[in-house]
């Protein structure tokens, strides 16, 4: 029965029934917002995934731009009141926010999409470090 799953189990099954009717457009509002971190990704992992296996267009609801970013073709930044503040691919908006509130949402003015690389003294790996520091990934390593 549905709650003897998971969350992650029970939103799997959820997007496969929605999938059974086979409709043009698919549309999901938060609907990976009560699952974990680690499940959450794994359920964005395969939501592309099947987005290039099925070809279905997606209407895809979130308030977590990353999220937004990790998963979209295209992304539409809301003003409140439903007015658009920015439509572009995540590479575009990230590359040029259209105005302060924009560069607020994605966190390009607190440095939080800023990266630049720390190399390591005797690693082949290099850290990629946000803007405050954090690592954000690495690059080059054998691992």
């Amino acid at each position: 029965y549905p709650d003897q799953l998971s969350g992650g189990q029970q939103q799997r099954v959820g997007v496969a029934r929605a999938l059974a009717s086979d409709p043009d457009i698919l549309l999901m509002d938060e609907p990976f917002g009560a699952v974990d971190p680690i499940v959450r990704a794994e359920l964005q992992v395969e939501l592309n995934r099947l987005q290039r296996e099925l070809g279905k267009t997606t209407v895809f609801v979130t308030h977590d731009i990353d999220e937004a970013f990790a998963i979209a073709d295209q992304v539409v930044i809301f003003r409140t009141g439903g007015v658009i503040a920015q439509v572009g691919t995540p590479a575009e908006i990230l590359a040029n926010p259209a105005d302060e509130f924009v560069a607020t949402f994605i966190g390009a003015d607190r440095g939080k999409r800023t990266l630049h690389l720390q190399h390591r003294e005797g690693d082949s790996a290099t850290l990629i470090v946000d803007g405050d520091g954090r690592p954000a990934g690495i690059l080059g390593a054998d691992r």
